[in-house]
């Protein structure tokens, strides 16, 4: 069953390997949350053509972004999205260049008082030895930054030293299904 009435969860992976640890843990947590009645999709943001924030002084006046390139229709999925995944991939010590990208892109929804409609984020953060606790951070401080309210927010975080080793880690696995299992508390209605 996929209608309307399903809540609705968009993922934005911000992994360079689209076969990656991060997008591992994201596949398991949208499995799980299908599972249990949500629509899901994906953002891969490194398949996207996305120029960098230029700092426009007028921003706030526009009506729409400078740039036309793939970042406004991805902001919009995001914004409107009742539920939301943020994953990122460790990067010296914080989020990737590719999420840092997409969250410096949604400046613009910002200056114009637009706010995330998610009723619960979820976010995921992979590293190979450190920094799980500064990217966190950082996805936390963007949602904090794109809400008007507070959000509740869930995180799984864990270490995965080489290609394929998230997807083999059950506890790794089964921690990405728990996550989409506390997001869904929010969108799912109980029967």
């Amino acid at each position: 069953m996929n209608d309307e009435s399903q809540a609705r969860v968009v993922a934005v992976v911000a992994s360079p390997r689209r076969d990656g640890n991060t997008t591992a843990l994201v596949g398991a947590a949208l499995e799980r949350l299908t599972a249990l009645g949500c629509r899901c999709e994906t953002i891969d943001v490194c398949g996207l053509r996305i120029a960098p924030c230029a700092a426009h002084d007028d921003c706030a006046e526009r009506s729409e972004c400078a740039y036309a390139d793939d970042a406004a229709e991805a902001i919009e999925a995001v914004y409107a999205a009742d539920g939301l995944l943020l994953a990122s991939p460790v990067y010296y010590e914080n989020v990737s260049a590719q999420m840092k990208l997409f969250m410096d892109r949604c400046y613009f929804p910002y200056t114009h008082g637009r706010w995330l409609a998610a009723k619960v984020v979820g976010l995921i953060a992979v590293a190979a030895e450190t920094g799980l606790d500064d990217t966190l951070a950082a996805l936390r401080r963007y949602v904090a930054l794109s809400s008007d309210r507070d959000v509740p927010t869930r995180s799984v975080s864990g270490l995965a030293d080489e290609r394929g080793a998230a997807a083999a880690d059950p506890e790794l696995r089964a921690a990405a299904r728990h996550l989409a299992d506390e997001m869904a508390r929010y969108l799912v209605p109980v029967v």
